[in-house]
């Protein structure tokens, strides 16, 4: 049994996680849709290991109960051609993004790391700049950016959705 890298809750508790591997890297997104279900001018999401995470829920009592399939009673799912969101139904915080040409990985929300937060990578990438809002100013750090996905994405993107039609 490998030992816990890092542990994430929604604001609440109502759901938390576990990984036992540590992220594959950190990206910012800028999209209309991370702005949205963020309430900010972005979201920091880590990729990891889908095979590492752990899911756990309350049940209304307050009762720890293990959760199968991402504590898929406990979050509430929005359905894209791209992706599936997961929120806390409880509180609302935005936990996961699911991308379907990423099986294998699964995308939390930075935000959600209550311990270890020591093994996040620094940010990889900006991606979606060019929906960034006017009024926010991303810190000259270095990191690449892109209008909208990055190429390797893009890539997996188009192969995927050649699969899929």
């Amino acid at each position: 049994m490998s030992a816990v890298k890092l542990r994430g809750a929604c604001a609440c508790g109502a759901v938390t996680w576990t990984s036992t591997s540590k992220p594959e890297h950190l990206d910012y997104c800028y999209c209309k849709t991370c702005q949205q279900v963020s309430g900010a001018p972005f979201v920091g999401w880590m990729g990891i290991h889908k095979a590492s995470l752990d899911w756990y829920s309350r049940t209304p009592c307050g009762t720890p109960a293990t959760a199968t399939d991402e504590a898929s009673h406990s979050l509430t799912f929005t359905v894209s051609e791209l992706a599936t969101r997961g929120c806390c139904k409880a509180c609302g915080s935005t936990m996961t993004i699911q991308y379907h040409c990423y099986s294998e990985k699964t995308h939390l929300a930075a935000g959600t790391v209550v311990e270890g937060a020591g093994v996040v990578p620094k940010v990889g990438m900006h991606i979606w700049v060019s929906r960034k809002p006017p009024w926010y100013t991303i810190p000259d750090d270095g990191v690449e950016r892109w209008g909208e996905f990055d190429p390797e994405f893009e890539r997996v993107l188009r192969t995927y959705m050649g699969q899929q039609g």
